[in-house]
């Protein structure tokens, strides 16, 4: 588009109109510095919001530990690295287990290595990333002094160009096409002028200027510019106003038409902050509390001291500075309530041991071991907590690398194991994960002690989050690593789907397992391979756009695969860097602001674009009619203008007032070109009408045709020609922003002032500035007629959509969210619940609350009112497909359906219909 103006440039300086060639030359250079200015201010405004994202690290300095910035290190910081992390700097090893590091960033070998080791040594180079194991390490070297660091200020600068998304591109393909159109229609005018009409003899200068008013009404020089601000502004949005900063600015189109949501469930559908029911604790046969402390059977409560027992040897199992993480944060906080509870008992009995090492959790072996020492005697004992079929044979599942391998002694008794797994379900099937514990003396059998039942409780607006996204066409699916029946149970207090299957079902391949990924609810027990599966089987067999949300590196594949990667708050670096988007506040409603933002931000590009194609086709369609029919030029400079204050006042409509579609929004050229054909082409009509009735006394002084024997082509009567398209295409905005008729819905104060001043602008020029001006009655002729012929237009819109888009799903009630946001109760979810079963109970029912009302909003009658309002006439509650799986009220067909020019399977946007 620059290319068209600058080669306009030289056509008027050909033609000697150097009036021309100075506004045009000016149109550039203006556009290049609003341009420049615009992504400076987004630079900026990333810059700082990246500064919000900076991850962090537990540190150890001056003898004190606490979590700094990484951009905080110094070499001779000592600090602690696990399973997720990126290695901030060139760091060496010191104590701990041994990590297992991906080097791909640097060596691209996908194989892991071991640190420390006799062949890569102690030292771990920044840029690697941990995959499992716990290690203390000092700092040797750190920002560009790193063997990556040189290389990763380029990554950054790669990361921060914005890729162009799917929207932008299929608009640029009509903007090329329709500057094609008018290239050619230029070339014909100046044969047709010039050789029909004798123009290369008499008026050369004038010929080739008439084509040139074509060229430049055919070219929204300010049209990257919108984009790009209005991008940049959604982003800032996103960051401020729903803690969401987008890394890739294209994910901001790809959030707006996403189908389906695959989430985590730990973390993100759940606090991650576990809560152990100390009345629930089940502790195994008594004889193996024998071998720790056989002063318990003598105890005047047994059964509670086994328990403070048990407890004591998960203590003992965790590390006392991992307060943040999940499982030893929770034991820690159960041990906190257990001693402030019941006494000084628990506090005595831990202290008769002292704990010498700990092994970190490994995601291979799935438990903790510690050597523990009896201070009594002196003997060591080995502590171990984890995964219970680990716990009790930790050849379950095939061998692992654990150091230590053991089966309890309890499995050589009949029916114990089944006593175990019988209480495990049990547990499971009420929403509890759990933790095993055994221990035993060291070089002798070890003893299963019994299970701590955790609980994740579901947050505090989870259930209605969940509600919002399906009720705005996204399906959400849980993918989890977590036990099966604890995702149902999950599932079923946050009212969403329980046709959870396990992870293998999604390795079924070919069309069988792809049907199974799109029918069902969710998958648990998965493994990273799982979740990429899911997403790009959704992708490639049924062309949704997919969103998934993780926090681990067990996430980073399917994070990359989807269209809308988002890592959730205390993601991984491991996670942020393979997603699109990052979270800076707990929970999936951030999830939800996002995409409400998203479809704004689509609803003002695409009203922005669909209004300035419509412009570009009135302006090139009314133009190319005056000259063939009428043989009437007008003066490039008018048209000069005209485009220069379409372009300069739009600008603005990057901040206009917005209302969220009720579905995914998906970018159809077929859709976009019917639409802004429609106004272009009746604003031509208007247009054309006007000025066949120029000399019907509509403007002063203007014989008419029946006497000329042609139309007019004075220039007064260009003046008018040119005020009266000027207004119109500046009124036009107003209808091509709004969902219904334009009265209904309030343009932001900054676009109705500058598109107002634009109006006043051009009729000052009309009134002042050009020559045989326009007088005051004209003036008010030509206002009136195109508010006039505003209105036709916009009914003229509201027809098309009438016949395409009246079974849309209309916009989403911002004003009812915020009412219930308001009404939403929650204590301090960084806290253990005190009443698990209570607090469960309480949430079940808000959830049932919830669904009735949602149903009884689905049933309310259709209204034309609201759709002369909002464009359409259905509600906007919109069920996902996979509760109907488990809800035969439901159906819904599978066949594909054609969307404008974009062939796609139905969603659960378009694809539900109450029987």
């Amino acid at each position: 588009m620059p290319v068209m103006l600058e080669v306009s440039c030289i056509i008027s300086a050909a033609a000697g109109d150097w009036p021309d060639f100075f506004v045009i030359l000016a149109m550039v250079l203006v556009n290049a510095a609003l341009g420049f200015r615009e992504e400076m201010k987004a630079k900026n405004a990333l810059e700082e919001l990246t500064n919000q994202m900076e991850s962090s690290i537990p540190c150890l300095r001056d003898g004190k530990t606490e979590s700094l910035p990484v951009s905080k290190l110094v070499p001779g910081d000592v600090i602690h690295l696990r399973g997720g992390a990126l290695t901030p700097a060139d760091v060496e090893w010191l104590e701990g287990d041994t990590l297992s590091i991906d080097t791909a960033a640097l060596t691209g070998e996908p194989l892991p290595r071991k640190y420390p080791s006799e062949e890569y040594g102690k030292m771990i180079l920044s840029g690697t990333t941990v995959k499992s194991g716990e290690a203390y390490c000092i700092v040797r070297l750190t920002g560009t002094n790193t063997e990556i660091g040189q290389g990763q200020a380029d990554i950054m600068a790669d990361r921060a160009t914005a890729a162009v998304s799917v929207f932008e591109q299929r608009v640029m393909v009509v903007v090329n096409i329709i500057i094609s159109v008018a290239v050619l229609d230029g070339i014909i005018i100046v044969l047709v002028q010039g050789l029909v009409r004798n123009g290369f003899d008499v008026d050369f200068k004038g010929t080739l200027l008439t084509a040139l008013s074509i060229l430049i009404a055919a070219v929204p020089i300010a049209l990257p510019l919108v984009l790009q601000v209005t991008m940049a502004i959604g982003a800032y949005r996103m960051a401020t106003d729903h803690h969401a900063i987008v890394t890739r600015m294209s994910a901001l189109q790809d959030i707006a038409s996403m189908d389906v949501l695959c989430s985590d469930k730990t973390g993100t559908l759940t606090t991650a902050k576990m809560s152990i029911n100390l009345q629930k604790i089940w502790t195994a046969k008594k004889d193996g509390f024998g071998a720790l402390d056989n002063s318990l059977y003598s105890a005047p409560n047994q059964e509670l001291a086994l328990q403070q027992m048990l407890m004591v040897m998960g203590i003992l199992a965790s590390n006392a500075d991992k307060k943040d993480d999940a499982i030893d944060g929770s034991l820690l906080r159960a041990w906190e309530k257990m001693t402030k509870e019941q006494g000084e008992a628990p506090a005595k009995m831990k202290a008769a041991f002292q704990q010498l090492d700990l092994t970190g959790f490994n995601p291979e072996v799935k438990r903790t071991v510690a050597t523990v020492k009896r201070l009594a005697d002196g003997k060591k004992l080995i502590v171990a907590k984890g995964l219970a079929s680990k716990i009790l044979d930790t050849s379950s599942g095939g061998a692992d690398s654990g150091k230590l391998q053991w089966k309890c002694e309890e499995c050589k008794e009949e029916g114990f194991l089944e006593m175990v797994q019988k209480t495990d379900l049990e547990l499971s099937a009420a929403g509890y994960k759990t933790i095993a514990v055994a221990a035993g003396i060291e070089g002798e059998g070890m003893h299963f002690l019994g299970l701590l039942p955790m609980i994740d409780p579901p947050r505090f607006d989870t259930a209605v989050t969940i509600q919002r996204l399906q009720n705005a066409g996204v399906e959400v699916k849980m993918i989890t690593g977590d036990h099966l029946n604890i995702a149902i149970e999950t599932a079923r207090m946050v009212g969403m789907a329980t046709n959870i299957l396990p992870g293998e079902a999604t390795r079924e391949g070919g069309h069988t397992g792809d049907e199974t990924i799109r029918e069902a609810g969710g998958f648990a027990q998965v493994l990273p391979r799982d979740k990429r599966e899911c997403v790009l089987a959704l992708q490639r067999s049924y062309d949704l756009v997919v969103g998934m949300t993780g926090d681990g590196v067990n996430d980073a594949p399917a994070l990359s695969a989807a269209q809308c990667g988002i890592a959730v708050e205390d993601a991984t670096d491991a996670a942020k860097n393979a997603a699109a988007m990052i979270l800076t506040t707990e929970g999936l409603s951030a999830v939800f602001g996002a995409v409400v933002e998203s479809r704004k931000i689509f609803a003002r590009l695409f009203s922005y674009v669909s209004y300035r194609l419509a412009a570009t086709i009135q302006i090139l369609l009314f133009l190319s009619i005056l000259v063939y029919v009428f043989d009437c030029t007008l003066d490039p400079l008018y048209v000069i203008l005209l485009a220069l204050f379409n372009d300069v006042t739009m600008i603005p409509v990057a901040e206009d007032n917005q209302s969220a579609a009720a579905e995914p929004q998906h970018a159809m050229i077929g859709h976009l070109i019917g639409f802004s054909m429609t106004l272009g082409i009746f604003q031509s009509v208007a247009s054309i009408i006007f000025y066949l009735c120029m000399d019907m006394g509509l403007i002063k002084g203007i014989e008419s045709h029946t006497v000329t024997g042609h139309y007019p082509t004075s220039v007064h009567a260009q003046n008018a020609i040119w005020l009266q398209v000027s207004i119109a295409a500046e009124f036009l905005i107003f209808s091509a922003r709004s969902p219904g008729l334009f009265f209904f819905s309030r343009p932001s104060n900054e676009l109705l002032a500058s598109t107002m001043l634009g109006n006043i602008v051009s009729t000052l020029l009309a009134v002042y500035a050009f020559p045989e001006p326009l007088d005051s009655s004209e003036i008010i002729t030509i206002w009136v007629y195109d508010l006039l012929a505003l209105l036709a237009v916009d009914l003229a819109k509201m027809v098309y959509k009438f016949i395409h888009e009246a079974e849309a799903a209309g916009i989403i009630d911002e004003y009812q969210i915020e009412q219930e946001d308001k009404s939403l109760q929650h204590g301090d979810e960084t806290k253990p619940i005190e009443n698990p079963e209570a607090h469960i109970k309480k949430y079940r029912e808000s959830v049932m609350i919830m669904k009735q009302n949602s149903v009884r909003l689905s049933q309310k009658p259709r209204s034309s009112m609201k759709f002369l309002s909002t464009g359409q006439q259905r509600s906007s509650r919109i069920v996902s497909q996979s509760s109907n799986m488990s809800n035969k009220n439901f159906t819904q067909t599978r066949t594909s359906i054609r969307m404008g020019d974009d062939l796609r399977k139905r969603t659960p946007a378009n694809s539900i219909r109450i029987k």
